[in-house]
């Protein structure tokens, strides 16, 4: 039987994130911080459960490009596996030389950011995408990409009901917004930080293993 894909093993972290921001959110209208808000993150039951499919269905919601290109902010080419030969070249852990030797067409390669993810992706990746160093980098990315998506979505949501349907959401503020626009630029730093780790970390792992053959 296939294991969970790391995507759905993400789901726990991600609802927990998601009660973070909501929490943040309720002080921030409030004014004040109540400490049995805190208790929702103990709540095994029917709570956290409907947070954690809302999460995992508003996740889903953005396709994968698009949440990269959020990541990356870039239109095209937007991986990091589109510039892992810039990213090797300053990643300490990395042999050039032998780095050089494997890559065909190297220089060539260099400035084809095209190319450069699918070659990376079939020679780097793939072989060690089992390798714990690799799969931690990359469930790291998913999560924080997610997260970011999640973000912005929920930020878009509450403009809108705002704009929409204000008396009902009285009670909450447009300053929760920034509440989101913070957690969007910090879920953007760490899903870009992991990315670029998942694809230097899966270079490294992969010269090592041919060193030790």
């Amino acid at each position: 039987m296939a294991g969970l894909s790391l995507k759905a093993k993400n789901i726990a972290p991600l609802s927990v994130l998601v009660v973070i921001q909501l929490i943040a959110v309720t002080m921030v209208n409030r004014h004040t911080f109540d400490t049995s808000l805190l208790d929702i993150l103990k709540d095994t039951g029917g709570t956290m459960l409907a947070i954690s499919v809302l999460a995992g269905w508003l996740s889903h919601l953005m396709p994968a490009d698009l949440k990269n290109a959020l990541v990356f902010l870039r239109w095209r080419n937007v991986l990091p596996g589109h510039r892992f030969i810039q990213l090797a070249e300053k990643d300490t852990r990395i042999d050039i030389d032998l780095f050089k030797t494997r890559v065909v067409d190297y220089e060539s390669l260099k400035s084809d950011n095209k190319s450069q993810n699918s070659y990376w992706y079939r020679e780097f990746y793939r072989p060690v995408t089992n390798q714990d160093e690799v799969v931690t980098t990359h469930k790291s990315y998913l999560l924080y990409r997610d997260a970011a998506a999640v973000s912005l979505i929920s930020a878009v949501i509450l403009v809108l009901a705002k704009l929409l349907i204000d008396m009902q959401m009285a009670q909450i503020g447009f300053d929760s917004v920034w509440v989101f626009a913070i957690a969007i630029i910090g879920f953007i730093v760490a899903a870009r930080n992991a990315g670029q780790r998942m694809v230097t970390t899966a270079i490294a792992v992969s010269l090592t293993t041919i060193v030790t053959e």
